[in-house]
C-alpha cells in the first residue's frame, strides 16, 4: 500500500508533515491549509504563553517570524498544489514523497498491498 508523506521544512532543523492516502491537488491544497492554520496557533499560543518581561518586543519579534512564515508558503503554495514539490531556498521548501506500507503476516512474510509474498 502507497501513502504519501507532505512535508514542509521552514529552516535547518524544523518540518511539518502529514501522510496522506492520495497525492492529488485537493490533498496537497490540505496540506498548505494545515501549515497556515498552525502558523496562525503558533502565534496564538505565544502570545497565551509568553511570560517575558520583554514580552511586547518578543510578541513583535514573533509576529515578523509569523509574517515571513506567511510568505514563504504562500510563495509556494501554487507550484506546489500543481506539481508536488515547490523550493523558496535550500531551507525552506515543500516536497511530497511516496512510501509503500509492508503487512507482515503471522508466518513473518511480508505482503504486498494484494497480500501476495513479496
Amino acid at each position: 500500500m502507497k501513502f504519501y508523506e507532505m512535508i514542509f521544512h521552514k529552516g535547518h532543523y524544523e518540518q511539518t508533515q502529514l501522510f496522506y492516502a492520495d497525492n492529488n491537488q485537493a490533498s496537497r491544497q490540505h496540506f498548505i491549509d494545515h501549515i497556515r492554520s498552525e502558523l496562525d496557533q503558533e502565534l496564538n499560543d505565544f502570545k497565551i504563553s509568553c511570560t517575558s518581561d520583554s514580552k511586547v518586543d518578543l510578541l513583535c519579534l514573533f509576529k515578523e517570524v509569523h509574517h515571513e512564515s506567511f510568505l514563504h508558503v504562500n510563495s509556494m503554495a501554487e507550484e506546489f498544489i500543481k506539481n508536488s514539490k515547490a523550493t523558496f531556498d535550500e531551507y525552506v521548501f515543500l516536497v511530497v514523497q511516496e512510501h509503500k506500507m509492508l503487512k507482515i503476516n503471522n508466518k513473518s512474510n511480508v505482503l504486498d498491498q494484494n497480500n501476495n509474498t513479496v
